[in-house]
């Protein structure tokens, strides 16, 4: 059985629009999804929602430009091995509590909670934020 990991929406924001050591850090994350087992590397619709929003706010684009979307949608859909997992009425309740126990803002608790829902040992962030967790963070 694999050791399955969270990736959070920064490594995506470092692939798509980073330079330097965050872009080269992201890359190499990127290469290990698409070199990984289905299942290995997951993430949450909650994370695309995010990249675009980073994303159009980085590039001055727009929700409304479909084309813009799609881009977004297609890069992270063309990572064949990443899946995707939903983000439920159940995982925003626990991460209510999540912001709670370990001070994190809404986004970041819905990532934990994910992680921990779906079984990842470790969280791919470069947000120290989940120091504060009982997931391991790398990057």
């Amino acid at each position: 059985m694999v050791e399955r990991k969270y990736v959070d929406v920064n490594v995506f924001v470092y692939w798509l629009s980073g330079t330097g050591e965050l872009l080269e850090k992201a890359k190499k994350w990127i290469k290990a999804i698409e070199s990984g087992v289905r299942g290995e590397y997951i993430t949450s619709t909650l994370t695309i929602h995010e990249l675009m929003i980073i994303i159009a706010g980085l590039t001055g684009r727009s929700l409304r430009d479909r084309k813009f979307v799609t881009d977004i949608i297609e890069a992270i859909s063309g990572l064949n091995k990443l899946e995707i997992k939903p983000f439920t009425s159940d995982i925003i309740e626990k991460a209510l509590d999540a912001m709670k126990k370990f001070d994190l803002d809404l986004e970041d608790a819905i990532h934990y909670v994910t992680a921990i829902k779906y079984h990842a040992v470790k969280i791919i962030s470069n947000d120290e934020d989940f120091e504060r967790t009982d997931i391991q963070r790398v990057f």
